[in-house]
């Protein structure tokens, strides 16, 4: 049920929607990083999802900037943590 929704969910997601995520958590983006993580989003959220995070975010490691991808683990974590 929740993949249904997820899916759903995905359809809608925007480039600017990324971006906007991205600013109001303190990670602007480098010019085209919204574009790949949009692309890793679309092609790998089935892995996060199933628990297989940290082998899908390896392979946004070499696309991406360093400190966006650091970025991006720390706002896994984060929000990893609190839905526990």
């Amino acid at each position: 049920m929740y993949e249904l929704l997820i899916e759903k969910w995905l359809k809608r997601l925007s480039l600017k929607d990324i971006n906007d995520f991205a600013n109001k958590n303190g990670m602007p983006l480098k010019k085209g990083e919204d574009k790949t993580i949009y692309d890793f989003i679309i092609k790998y959220w089935k892995e996060v999802y199933k628990g297989e995070a940290n082998k899908a975010l390896l392979k946004l490691k070499p696309v991406v900037s360093q400190s966006t991808y650091n970025n991006v683990l720390k706002l896994y974590n984060d929000f990893k943590d609190k839905i526990k």
